[in-house]
């Protein structure tokens, strides 16, 4: 009997970061953004307002991908919007200040930006930020050392236990009851890490004495990466302990500070300015390696949202700047790589007809290198076994990246 190999045929795609632009969107107001957040690739939310507290909040609303944006009043009274998210094309959360009593701020939608329901929290001056990590249970953070849960998609939220005059900024929940916030002894000297594992208990397991948290994500209980600065330059460290240690990943000096991270799977975005100085930063392996994506815009970018093929950032004035990523991705028929077997067990083979492969590398979901090898750029066969001298490996999804002299291509492969 023939033993046949099934040969399955990849269309890799090219990511040319420098192909497509940043475009600035008409937001339709001046008001300063500090989040953002899309539902779709459709409909998306900008909240913000004056930091100064001299008028009412704002919404951006997009239903059409960012064409055309409409301001909404969601709160009259003197207040701000600093954290946004929506869970889906209806359900819409923003938290910040309600500056005539300077309460922490709630609003609430169940019909897409339309009406607000308003709730008020005392004993805070405001909350930084809400998260949802499934459409039940969300955390919103902020002033006087406040995180407060909910159980019921904001029916109610109850006071977790909290640290007293600490300001919190930054939350990355894991899952329901695993997460990472990010606080400091005021909005701007956010260098400490509390860690939850039960939802409701928040203690301290690390203290930055040269770094300042402008963003925090964590993939898993284990894996994650904050960016911010140090030593008045533009930092990125990245994590595999869980938070003890931290590795630099930003080598060189950009004179600003990143104020917002993140990630869509394996690829994550960060920005920040300082007076003259600014830039976006990108990254496609789970936050290794960044490449500067863009400069030379106007406003402070204060928020930054991937979903699928487009990329937002908002900030200071109005500003809404849109990426398309679908431009970027550019298929050439004639170009084609076989991997075989794929699904398999760690063993498999790369034919290559035309293209001059000089690395293979393979990462896990959360980024992590398992498996590097340098290839002679004139082989046209590669054999790949990453059963050897490495731990057993989980099944399911891994990425390949396939270095060339010019380019990087990334495909999936399972494991069986």
């Amino acid at each position: 009997m023939k033993k046949s190999i099934l040969f399955i045929t990849i269309t890799l795609f090219c990511v040319q970061i420098t192909v497509a632009q940043w475009t600035e969107q008409t937001s339709n107001t001046s008001q300063d953004f500090w989040g953002v957040s899309f539902a779709n690739e459709q409909v998306g939310f900008a909240g913000g307002g004056p930091w100064e507290f001299t008028s009412s909040c704002k919404v951006a609303r997009t239903t059409d991908g960012g064409e055309n944006w409409e301001v909404i009043t969601p709160f009259a009274s003197a207040s701000c919007i600093f954290g946004i998210t929506a869970l889906n094309t209806d359900t819409v959360f923003a938290v910040g200040c309600n500056a005539t009593s300077y309460y922490g701020l709630i609003l609430r939608s169940f019909d897409g930006g339309d009406n607000w329901t308003v709730t008020n929290k005392s004993n805070t001056w405001g909350f930084y930020c809400v998260e949802f990590p499934t459409n039940e249970i969300g955390y919103t953070c902020g002033w006087n050392g406040r995180i407060y849960k909910t159980n019921d998609c904001g029916d109610n939220w109850t006071l977790t236990t909290g640290t007293g005059t600490q300001t919190f900024r930054r939350l990355s929940m894991v899952n329901e009851n695993f997460g990472f916030a990010g606080c400091g002894n005021d909005h701007a000297t956010t260098n400490k890490i509390y860690k939850t594992t039960d939802g409701q208990n928040w203690s301290q397991i690390k203290y930055f004495t040269d770094f300042t948290i402008g963003g925090m994500h964590f993939f898993d209980e284990n894996t994650g990466v904050i960016v911010g600065t140090s030593g008045g330059k533009a930092a990125i460290r990245r994590t595999t302990d869980g938070g003890e240690y931290w590795t630099d990943i930003l080598t060189e000096d950009y004179s600003f500070v990143l104020e917002s991270l993140h990630f869509e799977g394996q690829n994550g975005w960060t920005a920040g300015k300082y007076s003259s100085n600014d830039g976006i930063f990108r990254t496609i392996d789970g936050g290794l390696t960044w490449t500067l994506d863009h400069e030379n815009f106007t406003g402070t970018p204060y928020s930054i949202f991937q979903y699928e093929n487009s990329v937002y950032t908002v900030g200071t004035g109005g500003m809404i700047l849109k990426k398309d990523l679908s431009t970027n991705l550019k298929t050439n028929p004639e170009t084609k790589i076989n991997i075989y077997p794929n699904p398999s067990n760690g063993i498999f083979t790369i034919t290559n007809y035309e293209l001059k492969i000089t690395n293979i590398q393979i990462t896990n979901i959360t980024g992590k290198i398992i498996f590097s090898k340098d290839v002679a750029c004139n082989v046209s066969t590669t054999k790949i076994n990453i059963t050897t001298g490495l731990a057993p490996l989980k099944s399911g999804i891994y990425f390949l990246n396939i270095q060339t002299e010019n380019q990087i291509y990334t495909e999936k492969i399972i494991i069986q």
